[in-house]
């Protein structure tokens, strides 16, 4: 299977395999390359699992990888690789280098669980491996298996216990929530079921192709498919009306703007008032302060000694050179 480059104009050229791979400019491998993944160490391609496998210049990189990573898209679609920079992609590969996964104990790892108080890092395809859930828009947020979120089944569709085929490929489909079943949220049907793998391949088919084979709804089941972990591309989104995404119906949609980070993530935490009252006097120095790099790992400002108006950069953001203050521009 040959590769595709973008010109300058946004013109798609086919490149045969014995071509050489151009110089800036970001190109979509396949498995001919037999190239890996500078994030995840995978050399698969599966654009319904990893997304696409890109390279620029000496970085290659699966999308989803990307999206899912502590990398902000700080360019227009035209740069870098779909918007990420080559700098921030590169500091991000050296980050992940100290990161350690939970699940192979191997390094590279640059995918955090968003859960409360959940520090497991991993790789995507590891993660995947152990029922991770991921989303794909706005923060692009991750969630290990005992973290993903649930989806909210009403007890009438539960109580069908009769065996259910999955309505786009006719195949036996577990009826009762799972990592591999969806239940699509715009029928009151009770055999409404589908396979994720079945509906992840209609997202990534034409633009009419992601609705239901029941009621033939689309705008009702993209919202609910999106909160639950399918990857839409952004062509699909245009005609979306996402005001009737019902962001807050989650258990875990606004549960991490209701609890204070207070775990400290120093080399040693000296804080000596374990489940009593801070005395005035000294909450300037248990302050948390978060890393300015990654946002995820925190200190007490006395733990680090840190001055009153001094940042502070975790250790593993301390392994990379030239660590300058990251935006908070959010991803498009």
């Amino acid at each position: 299977m040959a590769s595709f480059t973008r010109r300058r104009n946004g013109v798609a050229r086919r490149l045969t395999a014995c071509e050489p791979i151009p110089t800036n400019v970001w190109v979509e491998l396949s498995a001919v390359h037999n190239k890996a993944c500078m994030l995840c160490g995978q050399k698969e391609i599966s654009e319904q699992l990893y997304g696409k496998l890109y390279q620029l210049n000496d970085i290659i990189v699966h999308y989803f990888c990307l999206l899912l990573s502590n990398t902000v898209q700080n360019g227009s679609n035209n740069e870098g690789i779909c918007g990420f920079v080559l700098k921030d992609i590169k500091k991000e590969i050296l980050r992940g280098s100290t990161e350690t996964c939970v699940y192979c104990n191997e390094k590279g790892a640059t995918i955090s669980c968003c859960g409360v108080k959940c520090q497991k890092v991993f790789h995507l395809p590891c993660g995947l491996k152990n029922d991770s859930m991921h989303q794909y828009f706005l923060s692009f947020k991750s969630f290990c298996q005992k973290h993903r979120i649930p989806q909210i089944i009403g007890s009438s569709e539960l109580q069908n216990s009769t065996p259910a085929q999955c309505a786009i490929c006719k195949l036996a489909v577990k009826t009762s929530p799972s990592p591999t079943t969806i239940f699509a949220p715009c029928c009151d049907q009770k055999y409404a079921w589908f396979h994720r793998e079945c509906v992840q391949d209609l997202a990534l088919g034409p633009d009419d192709f992601l609705k239901c084979h029941i009621c033939k709804d689309d705008e009702k089941l993209k919202c609910k498919m999106l909160i639950l972990g399918i990857y839409i591309p952004s062509r699909s989104l245009k005609k979306l009306n996402h005001k009737n995404i019902d962001w807050d119906t989650s258990p875990y949609a606004w549960e991490d703007l209701m609890v204070k980070h207070c775990t400290c993530n120093a080399v040693k935490c000296l804080y000596p008032f374990q489940n009593q009252q801070i005395p005035q006097r000294d909450s300037r120095a248990w302050e948390i302060i978060m890393c300015r790099v990654c946002g995820s790992n925190k200190t007490h400002r006395l733990c680090s000694f840190l001055k009153c108006s001094e940042e502070w950069d975790c250790v593993a953001c301390q392994a990379v050179p030239d660590n300058a203050k990251r935006t908070t521009k959010k991803r498009k």
